[in-house]
């Protein structure tokens, strides 16, 4: 009995030390729960006050529009923008109840569609192309607008695409300059939970700086807006290229027919009239322009201008007969009269003279045959010349004579020509960038190539005589000028290509300078597949001559 209550009496007290032990442990699980929660709630308390999250939280409720973005200018010779002309209406939304109706007035009606969805997101968004307009949550930004419509002198300018990169021309091959140090113009709006713009809370306006860099070229922006004024309205295919007979400075380049931004996918697409090449910078058939270098060819080798020979209206060239355009002849003539009249048979008889050898050298010595790097990406094409194996044959020497067979030029190239014949025969290199500017004002030019004397000056002095008189003496002359004297070469070039009734495509050309005794602008008109020089780009070189003599009278 008594043993019985001993084991009742131990196994209480264990039943007391297990409940002990447990209301223990529950004690501490408790209390190592408080500290753990005390511990928590100071460490979001911590971090609640800290200042990135504080930042970070800010971010979240923001939205950033950028209005616009900034690209270095392009300028022209007397440092007048060829970019950024002109600015743009762009207005910052913040969708309103009281603005709705005044943001769907203000765009044409088959663009509400559009603009109601935009309003209904409740998100700020940028409108372009409206009119004006005005009501709360609207601000008016006037944004320069990159490439104009139309834009002055677009195949050497180029343009970007719809990141901001330049896609061809000066854009494009000076990208990593134009875009360098660029800034944006942006708003920021206060976003509410949902994502909508909250009324009330006036954005954040971070204006961009400008600047005044950019690449320089030597286009005169206005002589390049007469020069595509006059080629727009009479040529249908060609170019007309500008340049300063003593530097090689190109003061206007254009090419026909053009592009404009608004009409980029037809223009990409036309492949009859092809207006995204640059055909002064292109090589064609160059026809009786290349009479100045074999006349040239002729006087250095001692021959005068008064070599006379008798044109019947054809020459045998070792049994090929190669006929005069006036097929009755013009009699006997000296090498000006030829020059004047044009006479294939003269300069056919004056190049077998002057031997094939001599007359490509002289056509090297030209710079025909060589391309014309502008700058890196942006050259005009080197065209071509025929071999030396071929100029043994006569009948190969003949066709160079008057400019046709294997040879083709760019107008720059005739251009480079045409400025040897009156500048003392000095051959410049052509000239597009003048250099870059940090300020607007001041240009650091880059190294000009010395032009090199491949002429006498005497055989220059009788070169321009002579195309002096081709203008200024020859009858009914359709490139003679009203306000100032000049002096150049009409040519029609054979091309090998033939529409559908048989008749051969030619080009007409026409290469000049003026004033004619002292020249300050030589300028070569092509007028592609469109037949005599005389009458479809010799017109065009009047025009142009006398438009920049009113410029600058």
């Amino acid at each position: 009995m008594q043993k019985n209550q001993q084991q009742n009496n131990s196994a209480t007290d264990r039943a007391k030390k297990r409940k002990a032990g447990f209301q223990n442990r529950v004690i501490a699980f408790f209390s190592a729960m408080v500290v753990g929660f005390t511990l928590l709630y100071l460490r979001i308390g911590l971090l609640g006050q800290s200042g990135g999250l504080l930042q970070a939280a800010q971010q979240q409720r923001r939205y950033t529009l950028t209005v616009s973005e900034s690209r270095k200018a392009i300028y022209d010779c007397n440092n007048l923008p060829l970019t950024d002309t002109y600015s743009e209406l762009v207005y910052a939304i913040l969708p309103l109840a009281e603005n709705q109706i005044a943001v769907l007035d203000s765009v044409p009606s088959s663009r509400r569609e559009e603009v109601e969805t935009l309003l209904s997101n409740g998100k700020p968004f940028l409108l372009y192309g409206a009119g004006e307009l005005e009501a709360p949550g609207i601000v008016r930004f006037d944004v320069p607008v990159r490439t104009a419509v139309p834009q002055l002198a677009a195949h050497i300018v180029g343009y970007l695409d719809d990141a901001g990169s330049g896609v061809c021309g000066i854009e494009k091959n000076y990208d990593e300059f134009l875009r360098e140090n660029s800034s944006q113009t942006q708003i920021v709006y206060q976003l509410d939970a949902l994502g909508h713009g909250i009324a009330g809370i006036e954005p954040e306006i971070r204006e961009g700086g400008g600047s005044s860099a950019g690449v320089v070229l030597t286009i005169d922006a206005e002589i390049q807006r007469v020069v595509e004024e006059i080629g727009s309205r009479m040529l249908q295919k060609g170019a007309i290229v500008v340049m300063d007979p003593y530097t090689g400075e190109i003061r206007a380049s254009a090419s026909f027919p053009g592009y404009t931004l608004d009409t980029l996918a037809d223009a990409i697409q036309d492949e009859e009239n092809t207006p995204m090449i640059n055909r002064a910078f292109l090589p064609y058939s160059v026809g009786s322009t290349f009479k100045v270098v074999t006349a040239s060819a002729a006087l250095e080798q001692g021959l005068s201008i008064q070599e006379t020979y008798e044109c019947v209206g054809q020459i045998d060239v070792s049994g090929q007969i190669i006929r005069c355009h006036k097929r009755s002849g013009h009699g006997e003539m000296d090498m000006t009269d030829a020059l004047m009249k044009s006479c294939n048979p003269y300069f056919i008889n004056l190049g077998l003279q002057v031997g094939g050898s001599s007359l490509l050298q002289m056509a090297v010595r030209f710079g025909f045959g060589e391309a014309l790097p502008f700058c890196t990406g942006l050259s005009a094409e080197a065209g071509t010349l025929p071999p030396e194996s071929e100029m043994i044959n006569p009948a190969a020497v003949a066709n160079l004579s008057f400019g046709q067979g294997k040879l083709s030029a760019t107008p720059v190239q005739i251009c480079r020509m045409m400025a040897a014949a009156c500048n003392g025969g000095l051959l410049v290199t052509p000239r597009l960038v003048l250099g870059t500017t940090r300020d607007g004002k001041t240009v650091a030019e880059d190294a000009a190539v010395p032009a090199q004397q491949i002429l006498s000056e005497e055989i220059s002095a009788q070169l321009q005589s002579m195309l002096i008189q081709c203008v200024m003496v020859e009858p009914d002359q359709k490139a003679l000028p009203t306000l100032v004297t000049a002096g150049g070469k009409t040519a029609t070039a054979q091309t090998g290509r033939f529409d559908e009734e048989g008749e051969e495509y030619e080009h007409g050309w026409f290469s000049g300078f003026f004033p004619a005794e002292t020249p300050e602008y030589v300028v070569t008109v092509l007028s592609e597949d469109s037949g005599f020089g005389g009458e479809t780009a010799a017109p065009v070189f009047a025009a142009v001559a006398d438009a920049i003599a009113s410029i600058q009278s």
